[in-house]
């Protein structure tokens, strides 16, 4: 049983560490964020993978030229990832997705509710030792809604 198991987590690492690896490639590729959807649609009952499915569509409302795509996705985008954060609101990852979705969604979408509660909530639970802490460094140092002073204790 314990060798099954050790199997199966190896398994879901390597997908997630696929996933993470695509999703870093989407933010500048619409084919990778099509790649990103499709990797994860049919796992969405892992908030893991919602969060990343959500943010594919949100990366493919990015990439997308028409504006009612744009809204589509937007908005399938943020009723993923706040379902993903609803099955797993302690999960630094999850939470990370949503909020830079929200950072980067436009005003005007009322998309960025939760914005606020995401950053209190990243900055106090940062995890240096994440595989995508880097990411996540990157992001919060450019990000526009953290203070000098919160960009300095990343």
């Amino acid at each position: 049983m314990v060798f099954y198991l050790a199997i199966l987590s190896c398994i879901i690492n390597t997908t997630v560490t696929d996933i993470r690896s695509t999703y870093k490639e989407a933010i500048n590729s619409s084919a990778k964020a099509d790649k990103l959807v499709k990797m994860t649609e049919s796992s969405k009952s892992n908030a893991v993978h919602r969060a990343y499915y959500g943010t594919g569509l949100a990366l493919q409302a990015k990439h997308s030229w028409n504006p009612a795509t744009k809204l589509s996705k937007a908005s399938d985008a943020s009723k993923e990832l706040n379902t993903a954060v609803s099955s797993s609101n302690s999960d630094l990852e999850v939470r990370f997705l949503r909020f830079s979705f929200e950072a980067n969604a436009p005003s005007f979408l009322d998309l960025s509710a939760h914005t606020a509660e995401d950053k209190k909530w990243i900055l106090s639970h940062k995890n240096t030792s994440h595989p995508m802490w880097s990411v996540m460094k990157e992001f919060l140092k450019t990000c526009a809604l953290l203070t000098e002073a919160e960009k300095k204790q990343l």
